[in-house]
Protein backbone atom coordinates (compact mmCIF):
# COMPACT_ATOMS: atom_id res chain seq x y z
CA UNK A 1 0.00 0.00 0.00
CA UNK A 2 1.08 3.52 -0.80
CA UNK A 3 2.34 5.89 1.40
CA UNK A 4 -0.20 8.38 -0.04
CA UNK A 5 -3.33 5.72 1.18
CA UNK A 6 -1.73 4.85 4.14
CA UNK A 7 -1.95 8.38 5.33
CA UNK A 8 -4.99 8.98 3.75
CA UNK A 9 -6.84 5.69 5.59
CA UNK A 10 -4.97 7.10 8.58
CA UNK A 11 -6.72 10.00 8.21
CA UNK A 12 -10.08 8.85 7.86
CA UNK A 13 -10.04 6.79 11.02
CA UNK A 14 -8.60 10.08 12.85
CA UNK A 15 -11.69 11.85 11.90
CA UNK A 16 -14.23 9.33 12.43
CA UNK A 17 -13.00 9.54 15.81
CA UNK A 18 -13.02 13.11 16.31
CA UNK A 19 -16.52 12.96 16.97
CA UNK A 20 -16.51 11.26 19.42
CA UNK A 21 -14.96 13.95 21.36
CA UNK A 22 -18.43 14.52 23.25
CA UNK A 23 -18.31 11.80 25.38
CA UNK A 24 -18.07 13.13 28.88
CA UNK A 25 -17.28 12.26 32.59
CA UNK A 26 -20.11 11.17 34.99
CA UNK A 27 -20.65 9.86 38.12
CA UNK A 28 -23.02 7.00 39.12
CA UNK A 29 -26.28 7.90 36.17
CA UNK A 30 -25.57 10.40 33.47
CA UNK A 31 -28.95 12.32 32.90
CA UNK A 32 -28.88 10.23 29.97
CA UNK A 33 -29.07 6.72 31.26
CA UNK A 34 -31.94 5.58 33.74
CA UNK A 35 -31.17 4.20 37.43
CA UNK A 36 -32.06 0.43 37.63
CA UNK A 37 -33.29 -0.02 40.97
CA UNK A 38 -30.31 -2.73 41.46
CA UNK A 39 -28.03 0.24 40.77
CA UNK A 40 -27.14 -0.46 37.16
CA UNK A 41 -27.57 2.25 34.70
CA UNK A 42 -29.03 2.09 31.14
CA UNK A 43 -28.94 4.23 28.14
CA UNK A 44 -32.62 5.87 27.84
CA UNK A 45 -33.31 4.31 24.55
CA UNK A 46 -33.70 1.18 26.56
CA UNK A 47 -35.93 1.91 28.22
CA UNK A 48 -40.19 0.40 27.31
CA UNK A 49 -38.01 -1.66 24.82
CA UNK A 50 -39.40 -4.53 25.73
CA UNK A 51 -36.30 -6.08 27.08
CA UNK A 52 -34.96 -6.94 30.89
CA UNK A 53 -31.45 -4.62 30.23
CA UNK A 54 -31.39 -4.05 34.19
CA UNK A 55 -31.51 -7.85 35.21
CA UNK A 56 -34.37 -6.37 37.40
CA UNK A 57 -36.43 -5.56 34.09
CA UNK A 58 -37.37 -2.29 36.82
CA UNK A 59 -36.90 -0.05 33.27
CA UNK A 60 -39.91 -1.71 32.30
CA UNK A 61 -42.03 -1.85 35.20
CA UNK A 62 -43.69 1.53 34.34
CA UNK A 63 -43.82 1.63 30.72
CA UNK A 64 -46.60 2.91 27.75
CA UNK A 65 -46.69 1.70 24.68
CA UNK A 66 -48.54 4.51 22.76
CA UNK A 67 -45.55 6.91 22.44
CA UNK A 68 -45.38 8.70 25.20
CA UNK A 69 -43.61 11.74 24.17
CA UNK A 70 -40.45 12.73 26.23
CA UNK A 71 -42.01 15.86 26.86
CA UNK A 72 -45.48 14.70 27.69
CA UNK A 73 -45.80 13.04 31.16
CA UNK A 74 -45.28 9.20 31.70
CA UNK A 75 -46.95 8.31 35.10
CA UNK A 76 -45.03 5.50 36.79
CA UNK A 77 -48.17 3.07 36.09
CA UNK A 78 -47.44 3.85 32.41
CA UNK A 79 -50.51 6.27 31.67
CA UNK A 80 -49.43 9.18 29.19
CA UNK A 81 -50.67 12.05 30.24
CA UNK A 82 -50.34 16.21 29.05
CA UNK A 83 -47.75 18.06 31.05
CA UNK A 84 -50.34 20.32 31.62
CA UNK A 85 -51.94 17.82 34.26
CA UNK A 86 -48.34 17.85 36.50
CA UNK A 87 -48.73 19.27 39.81
CA UNK A 88 -52.74 20.50 39.58
CA UNK A 89 -53.87 19.17 42.73
CA UNK A 90 -55.77 16.49 41.21
CA UNK A 91 -54.99 12.97 40.64
CA UNK A 92 -54.93 12.25 36.52
CA UNK A 93 -52.61 9.52 36.76
CA UNK A 94 -54.68 7.56 38.92
CA UNK A 95 -51.75 6.25 40.87
CA UNK A 96 -50.95 9.86 42.14
CA UNK A 97 -47.52 9.76 40.38
CA UNK A 98 -48.48 13.27 38.68
CA UNK A 99 -49.12 14.76 42.13
CA UNK A 100 -47.33 12.54 44.72
CA UNK A 101 -43.83 14.28 44.07
CA UNK A 102 -45.15 17.84 43.95
CA UNK A 103 -44.20 19.16 47.47
CA UNK A 104 -41.57 16.33 49.34
CA UNK A 105 -39.21 16.61 51.90
CA UNK A 106 -35.60 17.02 50.31
CA UNK A 107 -34.97 13.65 51.56
CA UNK A 108 -37.42 11.72 50.09
CA UNK A 109 -36.05 9.86 47.31
CA UNK A 110 -37.38 10.94 43.33
CA UNK A 111 -38.49 7.79 41.34
CA UNK A 112 -36.19 5.88 39.12
CA UNK A 113 -35.82 8.60 36.11
CA UNK A 114 -36.60 12.10 37.68
CA UNK A 115 -34.59 14.58 38.86
CA UNK A 116 -34.77 16.86 41.81
CA UNK A 117 -35.07 20.35 41.78
CA UNK A 118 -32.88 22.63 42.40
CA UNK A 119 -35.03 23.47 45.74
CA UNK A 120 -35.06 20.14 46.94
CA UNK A 121 -38.61 20.08 47.35
CA UNK A 122 -40.30 18.33 43.57
CA UNK A 123 -39.40 16.09 41.64
CA UNK A 124 -39.75 16.32 37.58
CA UNK A 125 -39.09 13.87 34.70
CA UNK A 126 -35.52 14.13 34.13
CA UNK A 127 -36.47 14.61 30.47
CA UNK A 128 -37.61 17.73 31.50
CA UNK A 129 -34.40 19.05 32.31
CA UNK A 130 -33.16 22.38 30.47
CA UNK A 131 -36.25 22.20 28.15
CA UNK A 132 -37.25 25.67 28.12
CA UNK A 133 -39.78 25.49 30.56
CA UNK A 134 -39.74 25.82 33.91
CA UNK A 135 -41.28 23.31 36.09
CA UNK A 136 -39.75 23.43 39.39
CA UNK A 137 -40.64 26.26 42.08
CA UNK A 138 -38.90 28.52 43.71
CA UNK A 139 -35.62 28.08 41.76
CA UNK A 140 -35.75 27.18 38.19
CA UNK A 141 -34.57 24.21 36.86
CA UNK A 142 -33.71 25.84 33.54
CA UNK A 143 -30.63 28.76 35.24
CA UNK A 144 -28.38 25.86 34.63
CA UNK A 145 -28.69 25.54 31.33
CA UNK A 146 -26.24 26.76 28.66
CA UNK A 147 -27.35 29.06 25.70
CA UNK A 148 -27.62 25.58 23.80
CA UNK A 149 -30.29 24.47 26.62
CA UNK A 150 -27.91 22.07 27.78
CA UNK A 151 -27.59 21.41 31.73
CA UNK A 152 -24.14 22.59 33.54
CA UNK A 153 -22.92 20.62 35.49
CA UNK A 154 -19.38 20.57 37.37
CA UNK A 155 -16.98 17.63 37.22
CA UNK A 156 -13.01 17.40 37.24
CA UNK A 157 -11.51 17.21 33.49
CA UNK A 158 -10.93 13.56 33.06
CA UNK A 159 -8.20 11.88 29.91
CA UNK A 160 -8.72 8.51 28.70
CA UNK A 161 -5.74 6.65 27.36
CA UNK A 162 -5.74 5.94 24.04
CA UNK A 163 -6.93 2.33 23.86
CA UNK A 164 -10.04 3.21 26.00
CA UNK A 165 -13.29 3.28 24.32
CA UNK A 166 -14.28 6.68 24.90
CA UNK A 167 -18.14 5.19 25.32
CA UNK A 168 -17.98 2.42 27.52
CA UNK A 169 -17.76 2.83 31.26
CA UNK A 170 -16.62 0.05 33.74
CA UNK A 171 -19.67 1.12 35.71
CA UNK A 172 -22.42 1.28 33.00
CA UNK A 173 -21.91 5.59 33.30
CA UNK A 174 -20.83 7.61 30.50
CA UNK A 175 -17.39 7.07 30.45
CA UNK A 176 -14.33 9.88 30.71
CA UNK A 177 -13.60 12.09 27.81
CA UNK A 178 -10.49 13.53 25.96
CA UNK A 179 -10.58 17.05 27.35
CA UNK A 180 -9.71 19.81 25.04
CA UNK A 181 -6.33 20.74 27.20
CA UNK A 182 -4.70 17.21 25.51
CA UNK A 183 -2.65 17.30 22.03
CA UNK A 184 -4.46 14.39 20.60
CA UNK A 185 -7.99 15.97 21.72
CA UNK A 186 -7.56 18.75 20.31
CA UNK A 187 -6.39 16.91 16.50
CA UNK A 188 -8.90 14.60 17.10
CA UNK A 189 -11.65 17.32 18.06
CA UNK A 190 -11.04 19.91 15.51
CA UNK A 191 -14.32 19.07 13.00
CA UNK A 192 -16.29 19.49 15.97
CA UNK A 193 -15.25 21.86 18.88
CA UNK A 194 -14.01 20.29 21.84
CA UNK A 195 -16.46 20.60 25.28
CA UNK A 196 -15.70 20.94 28.37
CA UNK A 197 -16.17 17.73 30.39
CA UNK A 198 -19.58 17.55 31.94
CA UNK A 199 -22.77 15.76 31.78
CA UNK A 200 -24.98 17.45 29.59
CA UNK A 201 -28.44 16.71 27.73
CA UNK A 202 -27.14 17.76 24.27
CA UNK A 203 -23.46 16.95 24.17
CA UNK A 204 -23.07 16.53 20.64
CA UNK A 205 -25.26 20.00 19.78
CA UNK A 206 -27.15 21.72 17.07
CA UNK A 207 -25.26 20.12 14.27
CA UNK A 208 -26.44 16.19 15.72
CA UNK A 209 -28.13 15.78 12.47
CA UNK A 210 -25.50 16.05 10.00
CA UNK A 211 -22.88 14.30 12.59
CA UNK A 212 -25.51 11.06 12.81
CA UNK A 213 -25.17 11.33 8.36
CA UNK A 214 -21.33 11.72 8.51
CA UNK A 215 -20.58 8.87 11.42
CA UNK A 216 -22.69 6.51 9.50
CA UNK A 217 -21.07 6.73 6.37
CA UNK A 218 -17.99 6.48 8.01
CA UNK A 219 -19.13 3.51 9.48
CA UNK A 220 -22.08 1.47 9.33
CA UNK A 221 -21.57 0.14 12.59
CA UNK A 222 -22.47 3.58 14.12
CA UNK A 223 -26.04 2.87 14.65
CA UNK A 224 -25.61 -1.13 14.99
CA UNK A 225 -27.22 -2.77 18.42
CA UNK A 226 -24.96 -1.96 21.66
CA UNK A 227 -23.22 1.06 20.24
CA UNK A 228 -23.22 3.72 22.54
CA UNK A 229 -22.41 6.79 20.24
CA UNK A 230 -25.52 5.74 18.43
CA UNK A 231 -27.96 5.48 20.82
CA UNK A 232 -26.99 8.77 22.52
CA UNK A 233 -27.05 10.87 19.41
CA UNK A 234 -30.80 8.65 18.85
CA UNK A 235 -31.61 10.69 21.74
CA UNK A 236 -30.80 14.08 21.09
CA UNK A 237 -32.39 13.72 17.69
CA UNK A 238 -35.38 12.90 19.64
CA UNK A 239 -35.05 15.66 22.04
CA UNK A 240 -34.10 18.34 19.61
CA UNK A 241 -37.22 17.65 17.71
CA UNK A 242 -39.74 17.20 20.46
CA UNK A 243 -38.23 20.63 21.53
CA UNK A 244 -38.49 22.37 18.32
CA UNK A 245 -42.70 21.01 19.09
CA UNK A 246 -44.33 22.13 15.82
CA UNK A 247 -42.15 20.98 12.72
CA UNK A 248 -43.77 23.78 10.60
CA UNK A 249 -41.62 26.10 12.51
CA UNK A 250 -38.41 24.60 11.05
CA UNK A 251 -37.48 25.29 7.29
CA UNK A 252 -37.85 22.75 5.23
CA UNK A 253 -33.85 22.57 4.57
CA UNK A 254 -33.21 21.96 8.02
CA UNK A 255 -36.30 19.38 8.04
CA UNK A 256 -34.61 17.58 5.61
CA UNK A 257 -31.38 16.81 7.46
CA UNK A 258 -33.17 15.76 10.36
CA UNK A 259 -35.50 13.19 8.13
CA UNK A 260 -31.73 12.10 6.62
CA UNK A 261 -30.58 11.36 10.06
CA UNK A 262 -33.65 9.67 11.33
CA UNK A 263 -33.08 7.31 8.31
CA UNK A 264 -29.15 6.36 9.17
CA UNK A 265 -30.09 6.13 12.77
CA UNK A 266 -32.77 4.05 12.11
CA UNK A 267 -35.77 5.73 12.98
CA UNK A 268 -38.92 6.01 11.07
CA UNK A 269 -39.30 9.91 9.84
CA UNK A 270 -43.03 8.81 8.39
CA UNK A 271 -43.77 8.02 12.43
CA UNK A 272 -41.55 10.02 14.56
CA UNK A 273 -44.10 9.72 17.92
CA UNK A 274 -46.88 10.38 15.62
CA UNK A 275 -45.57 12.66 12.90
CA UNK A 276 -44.93 12.26 9.55
CA UNK A 277 -42.49 14.12 8.70
CA UNK A 278 -41.75 13.02 5.05
CA UNK A 279 -44.76 13.92 4.29
CA UNK A 280 -44.91 17.14 5.68
CA UNK A 281 -41.21 17.78 3.75
CA UNK A 282 -43.24 16.67 0.51
CA UNK A 283 -46.29 18.83 1.34
CA UNK A 284 -43.87 21.54 1.43
CA UNK A 285 -41.92 20.80 -1.88
CA UNK A 286 -45.88 20.87 -3.78
CA UNK A 287 -46.76 23.94 -2.08
CA UNK A 288 -43.26 25.51 -3.36
CA UNK A 289 -42.35 27.82 -5.91
CA UNK A 290 -40.63 27.64 -9.48
CA UNK A 291 -37.48 26.57 -7.90
CA UNK A 292 -36.90 24.02 -5.48
CA UNK A 293 -33.51 22.96 -3.99
CA UNK A 294 -32.48 19.36 -5.52
CA UNK A 295 -31.42 18.27 -1.48
CA UNK A 296 -34.98 18.07 -0.67
CA UNK A 297 -35.68 15.95 -3.67
CA UNK A 298 -32.75 13.92 -2.99
CA UNK A 299 -34.10 13.75 1.04
CA UNK A 300 -37.29 12.50 0.07
CA UNK A 301 -35.68 9.82 -2.86
CA UNK A 302 -34.05 8.52 0.01
CA UNK A 303 -36.41 8.65 2.52
CA UNK A 304 -38.55 6.10 -0.50
CA UNK A 305 -40.99 8.60 -1.20
CA UNK A 306 -43.05 8.26 -4.14
CA UNK A 307 -40.99 9.78 -7.32
CA UNK A 308 -42.95 12.00 -9.97
CA UNK A 309 -42.24 13.01 -13.15
CA UNK A 310 -42.66 16.64 -12.19
CA UNK A 311 -39.26 15.39 -9.60
CA UNK A 312 -37.77 15.05 -12.07
CA UNK A 313 -38.67 18.45 -13.68
CA UNK A 314 -37.57 20.09 -10.02
CA UNK A 315 -34.26 18.22 -10.26
CA UNK A 316 -33.34 19.46 -13.94
CA UNK A 317 -34.64 22.67 -13.52
CA UNK A 318 -32.28 23.42 -10.11
CA UNK A 319 -29.19 22.13 -12.34
CA UNK A 320 -30.15 24.59 -14.87
CA UNK A 321 -30.32 27.79 -12.65
CA UNK A 322 -27.29 30.24 -13.06
CA UNK A 323 -27.25 31.02 -9.24
CA UNK A 324 -23.89 31.74 -8.72
CA UNK A 325 -21.63 30.79 -6.70
CA UNK A 326 -23.71 27.84 -5.41
CA UNK A 327 -23.96 26.69 -9.16
CA UNK A 328 -21.73 23.66 -8.88
CA UNK A 329 -23.00 22.63 -5.69
CA UNK A 330 -26.82 22.41 -6.55
CA UNK A 331 -25.54 20.73 -10.01
CA UNK A 332 -24.13 17.89 -7.60
CA UNK A 333 -26.77 17.86 -5.51
CA UNK A 334 -29.47 17.85 -8.69
CA UNK A 335 -27.14 14.64 -10.27
CA UNK A 336 -27.56 12.56 -7.07
CA UNK A 337 -31.40 13.44 -7.05
CA UNK A 338 -31.62 12.47 -10.41
CA UNK A 339 -29.65 9.22 -9.89
CA UNK A 340 -31.57 7.98 -7.16
CA UNK A 341 -34.62 8.79 -8.93
CA UNK A 342 -33.27 6.65 -11.55
CA UNK A 343 -32.29 3.78 -9.78
CA UNK A 344 -35.07 3.81 -7.41
CA UNK A 345 -38.39 4.64 -8.73
CA UNK A 346 -40.62 3.51 -11.33
CA UNK A 347 -40.07 6.90 -13.09
CA UNK A 348 -38.47 7.20 -16.40
CA UNK A 349 -34.67 9.25 -16.03
CA UNK A 350 -33.12 10.10 -19.30
CA UNK A 351 -29.83 8.53 -18.77
CA UNK A 352 -27.91 10.58 -20.80
CA UNK A 353 -29.25 13.79 -19.39
CA UNK A 354 -27.59 12.27 -16.02
CA UNK A 355 -24.76 11.35 -18.52
CA UNK A 356 -24.36 15.13 -19.19
CA UNK A 357 -24.44 16.47 -15.67
CA UNK A 358 -21.53 14.29 -14.50
CA UNK A 359 -19.47 15.11 -17.80
CA UNK A 360 -19.97 18.73 -17.13
CA UNK A 361 -19.13 18.47 -13.59
CA UNK A 362 -15.79 16.75 -14.45
CA UNK A 363 -15.42 19.42 -16.57
CA UNK A 364 -14.93 22.02 -13.73
CA UNK A 365 -12.37 20.32 -11.99
CA UNK A 366 -8.95 22.42 -12.27
CA UNK A 367 -5.35 21.18 -12.47
CA UNK A 368 -4.54 20.86 -9.10
CA UNK A 369 -8.16 18.35 -8.12
CA UNK A 370 -9.81 21.34 -6.67
CA UNK A 371 -13.70 22.25 -8.18
CA UNK A 372 -14.10 25.65 -6.42
CA UNK A 373 -13.76 25.17 -2.75
CA UNK A 374 -13.19 22.28 -0.70
CA UNK A 375 -17.07 21.77 0.22
CA UNK A 376 -18.25 22.21 -3.43
CA UNK A 377 -14.80 20.01 -4.41
CA UNK A 378 -16.25 17.20 -1.83
CA UNK A 379 -19.90 17.41 -3.58
CA UNK A 380 -18.91 16.90 -6.87
CA UNK A 381 -16.56 13.83 -5.77
CA UNK A 382 -19.46 12.56 -3.97
CA UNK A 383 -21.75 12.78 -7.21
CA UNK A 384 -18.99 11.29 -9.65
CA UNK A 385 -19.23 8.27 -7.29
CA UNK A 386 -22.83 7.84 -9.72
CA UNK A 387 -21.87 5.16 -12.30
CA UNK A 388 -17.80 5.20 -11.30
CA UNK A 389 -17.88 8.33 -13.28
CA UNK A 390 -15.22 9.06 -11.88
CA UNK A 391 -12.92 6.73 -13.40
CA UNK A 392 -12.55 8.76 -16.77
CA UNK A 393 -11.93 12.60 -16.96
CA UNK A 394 -11.53 13.42 -13.51
CA UNK A 395 -8.49 13.46 -10.93
CA UNK A 396 -9.62 11.11 -8.28
CA UNK A 397 -6.65 11.47 -6.55
CA UNK A 398 -6.08 14.90 -6.75
CA UNK A 399 -9.15 15.62 -5.24
CA UNK A 400 -8.56 13.51 -2.34
CA UNK A 401 -5.02 15.00 -1.18
CA UNK A 402 -6.50 18.37 -1.11
CA UNK A 403 -9.70 17.07 0.83
CA UNK A 404 -7.57 15.44 3.07
CA UNK A 405 -4.46 18.28 3.07
CA UNK A 406 -7.37 20.41 4.27
CA UNK A 407 -8.95 18.08 6.50
CA UNK A 408 -5.50 17.30 8.58
CA UNK A 409 -5.93 21.18 9.63
CA UNK A 410 -9.78 21.84 9.54
CA UNK A 411 -11.82 22.88 12.23
CA UNK A 412 -14.95 22.91 10.34
CA UNK A 413 -17.40 20.01 11.25
CA UNK A 414 -19.42 21.22 7.43
CA UNK A 415 -15.65 20.32 5.88
CA UNK A 416 -15.84 16.98 7.52
CA UNK A 417 -19.10 16.28 6.53
CA UNK A 418 -19.03 16.50 3.35
CA UNK A 419 -15.55 14.99 3.04
CA UNK A 420 -16.14 11.96 4.98
CA UNK A 421 -18.26 10.55 2.95
CA UNK A 422 -15.25 10.68 0.04
CA UNK A 423 -12.74 9.36 1.71
CA UNK A 424 -15.37 6.21 2.19
CA UNK A 425 -16.38 6.19 -0.97
CA UNK A 426 -19.58 7.34 -0.48
CA UNK A 427 -21.90 9.62 -1.23
CA UNK A 428 -25.23 11.06 0.17
CA UNK A 429 -26.99 8.72 -1.92
CA UNK A 430 -26.04 6.05 0.48
CA UNK A 431 -28.23 7.51 3.60
CA UNK A 432 -31.07 5.48 3.61
CA UNK A 433 -32.46 2.98 5.85
CA UNK A 434 -31.46 0.02 4.25
CA UNK A 435 -28.58 -0.98 6.92
CA UNK A 436 -31.23 -1.12 9.91
CA UNK A 437 -31.27 -4.68 11.29
CA UNK A 438 -34.80 -5.89 12.09
CA UNK A 439 -34.93 -8.20 15.85
CA UNK A 440 -35.85 -11.65 13.84
CA UNK A 441 -38.31 -12.45 16.48
CA UNK A 442 -40.60 -8.80 16.91
CA UNK A 443 -43.74 -8.68 17.23
CA UNK A 444 -44.57 -7.69 13.79
CA UNK A 445 -43.18 -10.17 11.95
CA UNK A 446 -44.44 -13.00 14.91
CA UNK A 447 -48.17 -11.50 13.70
CA UNK A 448 -47.13 -11.42 10.06
CA UNK A 449 -46.42 -15.28 10.63
CA UNK A 450 -49.64 -16.13 11.93
CA UNK A 451 -51.86 -13.57 9.79
CA UNK A 452 -53.16 -14.28 6.24
CA UNK A 453 -52.01 -11.36 4.59
CA UNK A 454 -54.68 -11.63 1.66
CA UNK A 455 -57.21 -11.03 4.43
CA UNK A 456 -58.78 -8.14 5.50
CA UNK A 457 -57.45 -7.87 9.34
CA UNK A 458 -58.73 -5.37 12.12
CA UNK A 459 -56.49 -3.87 14.91
CA UNK A 460 -57.23 -4.59 18.53
CA UNK A 461 -55.60 -4.39 22.23
CA UNK A 462 -54.81 -6.32 24.80
CA UNK A 463 -53.52 -5.44 28.69
CA UNK A 464 -52.97 -7.37 31.65
CA UNK A 465 -54.10 -6.44 34.94
CA UNK A 466 -53.11 -7.70 38.58
CA UNK A 467 -55.52 -6.93 41.53
CA UNK A 468 -57.44 -3.94 41.93
CA UNK A 469 -55.82 -1.34 40.15
CA UNK A 470 -57.27 -0.69 36.62
CA UNK A 471 -54.13 0.15 35.29
CA UNK A 472 -52.32 -2.30 33.49
CA UNK A 473 -48.47 -2.61 33.50
CA UNK A 474 -48.13 -3.16 29.72
CA UNK A 475 -50.43 -2.99 26.74
CA UNK A 476 -50.04 -4.60 23.56
CA UNK A 477 -51.67 -3.99 19.83
CA UNK A 478 -52.54 -6.74 17.52
CA UNK A 479 -53.73 -6.87 14.37
CA UNK A 480 -56.29 -9.74 13.88
CA UNK A 481 -58.20 -11.34 11.24
CA UNK A 482 -62.14 -10.32 10.68
CA UNK A 483 -64.51 -12.46 13.04
CA UNK A 484 -61.37 -14.25 15.04
CA UNK A 485 -62.02 -14.55 18.66
CA UNK A 486 -61.11 -13.70 22.07
CA UNK A 487 -59.58 -16.89 22.37
CA UNK A 488 -57.67 -16.24 18.68
CA UNK A 489 -56.10 -13.04 20.30
CA UNK A 490 -54.95 -14.20 23.52
CA UNK A 491 -53.04 -17.21 21.38
CA UNK A 492 -51.72 -14.58 19.34
CA UNK A 493 -50.14 -12.49 21.81
CA UNK A 494 -48.96 -15.51 23.65
CA UNK A 495 -47.18 -16.86 20.54
CA UNK A 496 -45.75 -13.44 19.71
CA UNK A 497 -44.43 -12.42 23.23
CA UNK A 498 -42.62 -16.51 24.47
CA UNK A 499 -42.48 -15.47 28.02
CA UNK A 500 -46.47 -15.52 28.09
CA UNK A 501 -47.82 -19.10 29.19
CA UNK A 502 -51.37 -18.97 29.26
CA UNK A 503 -53.28 -22.51 30.72
CA UNK A 504 -57.08 -22.84 30.50
CA UNK A 505 -59.91 -24.75 32.47
CA UNK A 506 -61.97 -26.67 29.80
CA UNK A 507 -65.75 -26.50 30.52
CA UNK A 508 -68.19 -28.44 28.44
CA UNK A 509 -65.29 -28.38 25.43
CA UNK A 510 -64.90 -24.64 25.86
CA UNK A 511 -61.49 -23.28 27.25
CA UNK A 512 -61.82 -20.43 29.67
CA UNK A 513 -58.35 -19.11 30.85
CA UNK A 514 -57.15 -20.42 34.41
CA UNK A 515 -53.21 -19.00 34.93
CA UNK A 516 -51.34 -16.87 33.28
CA UNK A 517 -47.30 -17.47 33.72
CA UNK A 518 -47.25 -19.44 36.53
CA UNK A 519 -50.35 -17.68 38.18
CA UNK A 520 -53.19 -19.59 39.08
CA UNK A 521 -56.93 -18.88 40.09
CA UNK A 522 -56.72 -19.30 43.49
CA UNK A 523 -60.21 -20.47 45.01
CA UNK A 524 -59.19 -20.26 48.68
CA UNK A 525 -58.06 -16.54 48.68
CA UNK A 526 -60.94 -15.89 45.91
CA UNK A 527 -58.46 -14.23 43.19
CA UNK A 528 -59.59 -15.51 39.52
CA UNK A 529 -58.58 -14.97 36.00
CA UNK A 530 -61.39 -12.82 34.26
CA UNK A 531 -61.78 -11.35 30.25
CA UNK A 532 -62.88 -8.06 30.45
CA UNK A 533 -63.62 -5.89 27.03
CA UNK A 534 -63.81 -2.22 25.96
CA UNK A 535 -63.40 -0.09 23.29
CA UNK A 536 -59.76 0.77 23.15
CA UNK A 537 -59.14 4.62 24.83
CA UNK A 538 -63.08 4.55 26.38
CA UNK A 539 -63.51 6.43 29.79
CA UNK A 540 -66.36 3.59 30.03
CA UNK A 541 -65.89 0.64 32.51
CA UNK A 542 -64.52 -2.75 30.82
CA UNK A 543 -67.69 -4.88 30.55
CA UNK A 544 -66.65 -8.79 32.37
CA UNK A 545 -67.02 -11.62 29.75
CA UNK A 546 -69.11 -14.53 30.72
CA UNK A 547 -68.63 -16.91 27.94
CA UNK A 548 -65.91 -18.29 26.72
CA UNK A 549 -63.37 -16.05 24.70
CA UNK A 550 -63.81 -18.90 21.92
CA UNK A 551 -67.49 -17.38 21.87
CA UNK A 552 -66.80 -13.95 21.17
CA UNK A 553 -65.73 -12.55 18.27
CA UNK A 554 -63.52 -9.32 18.10
CA UNK A 555 -64.62 -5.82 17.17
CA UNK A 556 -62.26 -3.28 15.39
CA UNK A 557 -60.42 -1.04 18.21
CA UNK A 558 -61.32 -3.55 20.98
CA UNK A 559 -59.38 -3.86 23.98
CA UNK A 560 -59.32 -7.27 25.95
CA UNK A 561 -57.97 -7.26 29.55
CA UNK A 562 -56.41 -10.19 31.35
CA UNK A 563 -57.67 -9.65 35.02
CA UNK A 564 -56.44 -11.52 37.98
CA UNK A 565 -58.86 -9.68 40.47
CA UNK A 566 -60.89 -11.06 43.65
CA UNK A 567 -64.15 -12.60 42.11
CA UNK A 568 -67.50 -10.38 42.85
CA UNK A 569 -68.81 -13.78 44.62
CA UNK A 570 -65.88 -13.80 47.10
CA UNK A 571 -67.03 -10.31 49.16
CA UNK A 572 -64.60 -7.33 50.16
CA UNK A 573 -61.52 -8.70 51.79
CA UNK A 574 -61.97 -8.46 55.79
CA UNK A 575 -58.18 -7.86 56.65
CA UNK A 576 -54.64 -7.57 55.52
CA UNK A 577 -52.61 -10.09 54.48
CA UNK A 578 -50.04 -11.84 57.12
Amino acid sequence: MSRKVSIEILLFYLLTGAFLCYAEASSQCDPHYFACSNGKCVYYTKVCDGNDDCGDNSEEHFCNPKNCSPLSLLCLNGKCLDKAYFCNGYNYCGDNSDERYCNIHPSDPCPPGWNRCPNGKRCIPFLWMCNGRQECLDISEEDNCDENNMMIMPSSPTVISPSQNPLESPNNTVAKSLTCTDPEAVMKSSPLRCKNPGSRPDRWGSQVHRIAVALHLADESTFGPGNNTGEEIRYELTMQLHRIGNKKRISSQKLALYIHALLVACMDPRDFYGDDLVGELRRRVEAGGNYTNPFLILVLCNAGDTMTERDVDRVTDAYDTQYRPFWTDYEALSSMALACISSRSSVSVDESTLNEMLQELKRRQFQNGTIDNFKTTALVTQALFIHDSYKTDFDLDSAIKFLTDRLSGSNSLLDSYYALPVLNRKSLLNVTSGHCKKESDTKEEALEKELDVDRETITVFLSVLMGEESNGDRLWRLRMLEKSTIYDAIETWAKINNRQKVEYNVVEGKPYVSALNGKEDDPEMGMFWFIYRKTFNSDKDPKIVEESPVDIILQPNQEIILWYKRAPWSGPESQAEV
